[in-house]
């Protein structure tokens, strides 16, 4: 996360993947103004990766570059890419958000592996689902144990067996202490800020927590498109409904491609603004 940028969630943008689309049109969909693709080739421990960012209203490339590594530095990489980004974007960047690019969560690449597939399974929001997600996350912890990320992946995760009829009791108490335990391990994580957020509104109707939580989320990180849509939530349940949806609105824009997040704009359409025509077009 650059504070700097707004960057389109991955839910959105991986959704491209392996497909024959124009850069221009998935532009478009997006609502961006460059989009960064690549490959990675992967034999034995060697990795070659790949990668062109790309100007969406011409299609011509702004930087491209091609890196030979070990999958051993697969961290040291990202750090590569996300520097040259933001040089090529010529994004002037405050001595802090320099010090966030080089933050690392953890050395480890199999924990790093399996948080993303707790991240994948969390995305789709059915049952079956979240518990595949919860099972990655805590594997991802026994493979190193201070893993803030995978602490508050775990919390997210817990934070939605609610709504399919589990017991909020349980489900919300387990999520505040994951959220908790990520917090003591990095304060900066939006996630851990945004489930305190949403239990403090579902579970304990502390409005006054539930604000200072979300507030503290998208400061961490204004491009979190679910801190945005839980945030929308809370503002209706507290009769503010404009600002609800232009919070509901927002994390569309982040994330358009996100099933959670569309099925949720129907439904402001639909209960809220009684705009019947925008909901089936939503759904």
């Amino acid at each position: 996360y650059i504070p700097e940028l707004k960057v389109v969630a991955r839910t959105s943008a991986f959704s491209f993947k392996g497909k024959e689309t124009d850069v221009r049109d998935i532009g478009v969909k997006l609502n961006v103004k460059t989009i960064l693709e690549g490959s990675i080739r992967k034999s034995g421990k060697q990795l070659r990766i790949s990668a062109q960012l790309i100007d969406v209203r011409d299609g011509y490339h702004l930087w491209s570059q091609t890196y030979d590594r070990e999958l051993k530095d697969i961290f040291a990489i990202q750090d590569e890419i996300a520097s040259a980004i933001v040089a090529a974007l010529k994004t002037k960047l405050l001595p802090e958000t320099v010090n966030l690019i080089g933050k690392k969560q953890t050395k480890s690449t199999e924990a790093y592996e399996l948080y993303l597939k707790g991240r994948f399974y969390w995305n789709k929001r059915t049952v079956d689902a979240l518990q595949k997600a919860n099972d990655y996350f805590n594997q991802a912890i026994g493979k190193e144990p201070d893993y803030a990320l995978a602490y508050a992946g775990l919390a997210l995760s817990y934070t939605c067996f609610p709504q399919f009829g589990f017991s909020s009791e349980e489900f919300f108490l387990k999520a505040e202490a994951a959220a908790e335990k990520a917090l003591t391990l990095d304060s900066t994580l939006a996630d851990a800020y945004a489930v305190l957020g949403d239990i403090s509104c579902e579970f304990r109707w502390d409005w006054a927590g539930a604000n200072k939580h979300y507030l503290k989320a998208m400061s961490l990180n204004p491009n979190n498109s679910t801190t945005h849509q839980w945030y929308a939530a809370f503002l209706l349940y507290t009769g503010k409904p404009d600002q609800a949806m232009a919070e509901i609105q927002y994390a569309y824009d982040l994330d358009p491609l996100s099933l959670i997040i569309n099925s949720n704009l129907g439904d402001f359409y639909f209960y809220v603004f009684h705009q019947e025509d925008k909901a089936i077009e939503q759904y």
